[in-house]
């Protein structure tokens, strides 16, 4: 039976948010004498990030998580929290809050503020799985402990994810969820000091809290933030964006498109980096119903796709993608890569010959293969987002040449999820975007009746989840994936890039492999 989890907006939404990469963990550099900063960000929905379903690029500014990930190596880190340790019969997980950090109130962070928000996120979150193995929780001192049912790797990430933040237990205790949402004052470098500096669906003001202090070893500047006030603006069309950006009314945009990276590529006055989050864009097809209940014509599908022609099409806003768990993403398999590519991909002539075998030999008046007097016909269904209509259409073309007819069809992709989820189509593009393997693998099978999503299948899903040594999670990863391709009811395709642009004075950008930079070592540096 297919394991149902909370779906976490993985495709259209979370790629604009996440897109643009903030690693907000504290601190503070010289930012000139500019004290505010005004940037386009995705829009927001509260404060209170521990009851919210999607984020917005800065919202760690407002609510810090409680600890860091090394971008490099992928290992947890300290953050605002420290001393992480898993016990050795993993059952339990002590860490420390240190004294010296206070909220925008004046009032110190305590380990019973930790405690009373993680309870409060498994009252309200739509991510608790994440963390419902917590059984039980004390504090000593300042060292909190966890007791945990059942070790799971991706709790780790969660606790360095944008939803879950410390709240003053004082705050928790005497305020509703719905007042929590906007009226709280979570640990961070910025605060809403009045509840009139938001405007629903457009505008926020953040002020800076001056006491802010973290401890990741990842960033310069532990201290306050270099910028006193943050003016947001969400809900600002794409041109307008650009615009205020050239005429210096906008100091930063969290995620713009192609077109808008080409034409901004020759401003001297503009800088336009990359901050490409973690995604797998894959084909999952239809084995149940229709033509491709035939395995080895999924097969020769599979291997007649070009990938990096198609990426070509995309004037640089996509890269190659071949297992679930891409090459971005933490745990990846470099053998399961290698394996999909030798056997799966990039072989016109095994594709072509499966295709003889199966008696698809006779070309009609149009070049489109047929058998019986039937065509080959295949039905495509994809997002009607610029990069998936452009893969779309340039992998039409691709099986033409060589007489396959699909019938490419763009979509909202809410829509291809029902196509899929009612078998009503041959292939529906899907998108997860998340950093960590055990969401993506328990949330990619939108057919209930795909033959690797049995009981057998997440049952392997689990055991990755409760291995707490890497070398070993990438092993099982290695077997699971090989798995997916002998089945041929995925196929993964494309990861698309993230892009953002800002005034070339907002200078110490220091993207890391997901797309997240520390924000607090950010700097203005005036024009000379």
């Amino acid at each position: 039976m297919k394991k149902k989890i909370l779906m976490i907006v993985l495709s259209a939404a979370m790629v604009f948010t996440m897109g643009f990469g903030l690693t907000a963990c504290g601190g503070g550099s010289d930012a000139g004498e500019k004290d505010t900063l005004n940037i386009v960000d995705g829009e927001w929905y509260g404060i209170d990030t521990l009851q919210l379903d999607s984020s917005a690029g800065c919202q760690q500014l407002v609510g810090e998580s409680l600890f860091e990930r090394d971008p490099e190596t992928g290992n947890l880190s300290d953050g605002v929290c420290t001393n992480w340790k898993v016990s050795d019969d993993l059952k339990s997980i002590t860490f420390d809050v240190p004294e010296g950090m206070y909220y925008s109130t004046g009032e110190q962070v305590e380990p019973e503020d930790v405690v009373a928000s993680l309870q409060h996120g498994l009252d309200v979150s739509p991510y608790k799985d994440a963390y419902e193995n917590i059984t039980d929780m004390s504090v000593d001192g300042r060292t909190v402990t966890m007791q945990i049912s059942s070790y799971a790797c991706d709790m780790e990430y969660n606790f360095t994810s944008d939803f879950i933040c410390i709240i003053d237990k004082d705050e928790l205790d005497s305020m509703s969820d719905d007042e929590l949402l906007w009226g709280s004052h979570p640990y961070g470098m910025y605060y809403l000091a009045d509840p009139a500096d938001y405007v629903s669906g457009s505008e926020i003001k953040l002020t800076r809290n001056d006491k802010f202090v973290t401890h990741d070893k990842n960033v310069e500047n532990t201290g306050m933030a270099p910028f006193q006030f943050l003016d947001l603006t969400f809900n600002v069309e794409e041109y307008t964006a650009i615009e205020s950006l050239k005429a210096g009314d906008v100091d930063m945009i969290g995620s713009i498109s192609a077109d808008s990276r080409s034409q901004l590529e020759g401003d001297a006055t503009i800088v336009v980096e990359e901050g490409t989050y973690p995604e797998t864009n894959y084909a999952e097809v239809n084995t149940n119903y229709g033509i491709f209940q035939d395995k080895n014509l999924r097969l020769a599908f599979s291997k007649l796709i070009d990938r990096d022609a198609l990426i070509e099409l995309t004037d640089g806003s996509a890269y190659a993608v071949y297992t679930p768990i891409s090459d971005l993403m933490q745990d990846f398999s470099q053998e399961a890569k290698d394996d999909y590519i030798a056997n799966y991909a990039n072989d016109v002539e095994g594709g072509l010959k499966l295709l003889e075998e199966a008696g698809w030999t006779e070309k009609n008046a149009e070049g489109y293969l047929t058998k019986d007097g039937k065509v080959l016909e295949i039905g495509y269904y994809t997002s009607d987002a610029n990069v998936s209509k452009i893969i779309g259409e340039g992998l039409q073309a691709q099986m033409k040449q060589y007489g396959i007819k699909v019938n490419f069809e763009a979509i909202d992709w809410n829509y291809v999820h029902e196509k899929v989820e009612g078998d009503k189509y041959d292939i529906g593009r899907e998108c997860l975007s998340w950093a960590e393997p055990i969401l993506i693998f328990n949330c990619m099978y939108y057919d209930p009746t795909a033959p690797s999503a049995t009981d057998e299948y997440y049952d392997k899903v689990k055991e990755i989840q409760g291995t707490p040594e890497p070398e070993k999670r990438v092993e099982l990863i290695t077997a699971l994936e090989k798995e997916i391709a002998e089945n041929v009811d995925l196929i993964p395709m494309w990861g698309e890039k993230g892009f953002f642009a800002h005034n070339a004075q907002l200078q110490g950008f220091k993207v890391d492999s997901q797309g997240g930079y520390p924000f607090q070592d950010l700097k203005w540096v005036p024009a000379e």
